[in-house]
């Protein structure tokens, strides 16, 4: 009973996804009470749904016998002969049912608390007479499938004030106002919006300052919003051991310590996707940034007098490139702002006993010489360099620290030739020094014998790791062949990126070639997994993965910039296909 209700009001939600006409219709927030915490906004649906089907990704992604599966399903059929009855009772195609039903939006509210959560869907349609003739089509359907399937507790019509409410069993409580559908999960709540729909939109959620300035902060044309009040998270039992300084779990300190600075200052939280140049954008913003920032925290926020970040490594068949800002220096020096004393106590006894395997080095010697910028890269490398090739090959990855103190280079190769000492026991290694114009590369490659076990015996030969220093830059790689590809881009790397400004303080993307090659390289173990997935022929199976090899390639890349600006934090997703620039 319970899942034909649900099922019941997501077939309403699946016919009502529709666009805005050229009017402007009511906005549906009016019709939100203002003590609601959350909402979704679909501003333009039908546009939303136009863009996805027209991206040449989506026709590609049709061709896949996998997905061609799902539109042959029963399901979709019996969905498309529904839509083919909604056509046939109200007499135009389904485009133009969707406008005038839903041409003034979406939105989905809830008020957090006690579950289950009070939750509001509007449907805001343009044509009140066709919208009432639209409901009754609808109503009509789901009598007939209740009668068909035997349900004996059916929709039940009701009134409050002036308006008609349905409901169906305790769970479902729906209405119409004018050209606009609200469906609840509790009937106060049909209530209190009928109430605001007799009122010029006082005490909705339309008239919120706070609503008002995420419209302003998001992109001036979303497809779809979310906002978020963070009050409710400031008032969560758990607010004090995450917003209170210092708290006790040291971790959430050294990895998200300035965010969390942001959430704990900022009242809401708001995200929105909209396009952008020819791609699009995912965004989360909050209406808080550097202004306030406490020093300390600093760690991971880059201060308006910091460069700009390093640009982004590439080498051949490169998967991830990241550069990001990092000042690791400070969870040392602002200890005691950032820790409590037990913590203290324990980061400085550690560092007491690192000498004994840091070689003579303490850790806050060498965590002081650590600049701010850095990079890190993956790559799909399809040959290590070990004759016996890895059973289970994984992609070569480096991490390039950038060094206030050009000894840490030193410090760094100390304790690179002395791991071999230190491993000796359970490792079989062979000190590797190479050159790479000029620039020294040391590092080592795994013996025959070595005891180390990972799921595959020649797992190890996954790796050589090693070390080079390019300027006032250490790089440490996880195969000698990557680091030689690197020490030769930062060798021809410009002076440049020194423009003052925090710019992103984490700036990554993700290559959709890289990805492509690296399928590519696993083609005969796909190839295997289709026949026996899709019991087909061999040569239906390779036609199937190099379609999917071909979707992948096109997908172009995504990037992702975590910015911090004076009065604002931004966290962007930006997508572009194939042969466009992201900006």
């Amino acid at each position: 009973m319970r899942l034909l209700r649900y099922s019941l009001t997501a077939l309403i939600l699946l016919l009502l996804v529709g666009a805005s006409q050229a009017d402007t219709p009511a906005d549906p927030l009016r019709l939100v009470p203002e003590e609601a915490d959350l909402f979704v906004k679909i501003e333009r649906p039908r546009k939303l749904i136009e863009t996805g089907l027209g991206l040449d990704a989506f026709k590609q992604l049709l061709q896949l016998e996998a997905v061609q599966e799902f539109y042959d399903s029963t399901n979709f059929r019996l969905f498309y002969k529904l839509i083919a009855y909604y056509e046939k009772e109200l007499g135009m195609p389904w485009p133009e049912i969707l406008d005038r039903v839903a041409g003034g939006g979406i939105v989905v509210s809830a008020k957090i608390g006690p579950e289950p959560a009070p939750v509001l869907l509007i449907i805001q349609g343009t044509d009140p007479g066709f919208f009432k003739k639209f409901i009754q089509v609808t109503l009509d359907i789901i009598d007939q499938e209740q009668a068909r399937q035997g349900v004996k507790e059916r929709l039940v019509r009701g009134k409050y004030k002036d308006f008609e409410t349905l409901n169906l069993g305790k769970d479902v409580h729906g209405a119409v106002a004018g050209s606009a559908l609200l469906v609840s999960n509790k009937d106060f709540v049909i209530h209190r919006a009928l109430d605001l729909s007799k009122g010029d939109g006082k005490k909705s959620l339309a008239q919120s300052t706070l609503v008002a300035d995420a419209r302003r902060l998001l992109p001036k044309d979303p497809l779809a919003w979310l906002w978020f009040n963070l009050d409710v998270a400031h008032k969560a039992p758990q607010a004090k051991d995450i917003f209170v300084r210092p708290r006790n779990d040291a971790i959430l300190t050294v990895l998200f310590g300035g965010l969390l600075d942001l959430v704990g200052r900022s009242p809401f939280v708001c995200a929105a996707i909209a396009p952008e140049n020819e791609g699009f954008i995912a965004t989360l913003r909050m209406p808080r940034g550097l202004e306030g920032l406490p020093p300390e925290l600093a760690t991971h926020v880059p201060p308006a007098t910091q460069l700009t970040p390093r640009p982004l490594l590439e080498p051949k068949a490169v998967l991830a490139s990241e550069s990001f800002y990092l000042d690791p220096a400070k969870f040392w020096e602002k200890r005691k702002e950032l820790f409590n004393d037990k913590q203290v106590k324990t980061f400085e006894e550690f560092d007491k006993k690192s000498s004994l395997v840091l070689l003579g080095n303490h850790f806050s010697q060498l965590i002081t010489k650590v600049g701010t910028r850095h990079r890190f890269v993956a790559v799909h490398q399809p040959r290590s360099g070990y004759p016996v090739q890895p059973d289970q090959p994984i992609p070569a990855f480096a991490l390039i620290i950038e060094m206030r103190d050009p000894t840490l280079g030193k410090s760094a190769e100390a304790l690179v030739r002395g791991a071999a000492l230190i491993a000796g026991t359970q490792v079989k290694l062979k000190l590797i020094e190479e050159k790479e114009e000029n620039v020294s590369i040391i590092g080592y490659r795994f013996l025959e014998g070595s005891k180390i076990r990972v799921g595959s015996r020649n797992f190890v030969y996954n790796f050589s790791p090693c070390l080079a220093v390019v300027g006032d830059q250490l790089v440490a790689c996880s195969t000698l062949e990557l680091c030689h590809e690197i020490v030769g881009l930062l060798q021809k790397e410009s002076q440049g990126g020194k423009i003052k400004g925090p710019g992103a303080s984490v700036l990554t993307r993700i290559y959709a070639q890289g990805g492509a090659e690296a399928l590519r390289s696993a083609q005969d173990q796909l190839i295997a997994q289709t026949i026996l997935n899709q019991a087909v022929t061999p040569d239906d199976a390779r036609k199937q993965v190099d379609l999917l090899i071909d979707w992948v390639r096109h997908l172009g890349p995504l990037q992702v910039e975590s910015i911090y600006d004076a009065k604002d934090y931004r966290f962007d997703i930006k997508w572009s296909p194939a042969g466009h620039e992201i900006r």
